[in-house]
């Protein structure tokens, strides 16, 4: 994986501060990491920061990326993920949640913390 990963376990969240330079396979290897990190320590919420992440994904694999967040990630209650306003699409919200996924994309990690930290 191309991209840096930093793993943070705060109250009640695995916090993931990720950066670098990402293809559509380092974001599905990345998925696949939250995934075993957060069954591994017992966290049901994640917070995964990617405003530090250079990427030219295309429509389709943000549809990819939101499917595999539904089939790999679905343990969690909630999952919130920070892009760059520029960056947010709402393609990858939109499969995930359809698949029963809590997934929300925000542009302030505040924001992201809030609605984690939420019912």
């Amino acid at each position: 994986m191309a991209l840096q990963l930093r793993y943070d376990a705060l109250p009640g969240l695995m916090k993931v501060e990720v950066s670098g330079e990402a293809s559509l396979g380092d974001l599905i290897a990345l998925i696949d990491a939250l995934s075993k990190q957060t069954l591994h320590s017992g966290h049901t919420r994640a917070l995964v920061n990617l405003q530090g992440v250079k990427e030219g994904l295309k429509f389709t694999d943000h549809f990819s990326i939101g499917d595999e967040v539904a089939r790999k990630l679905g343990h969690l209650d909630k999952l919130a993920s920070v892009v760059p306003t520029e960056r947010r699409t709402g393609t990858s919200e939109k499969v995930a949640n359809a698949q029963g996924m809590r997934l929300r994309v925000f542009v302030s990690e505040e924001a992201a913390l809030e609605w984690l930290n939420e019912p």
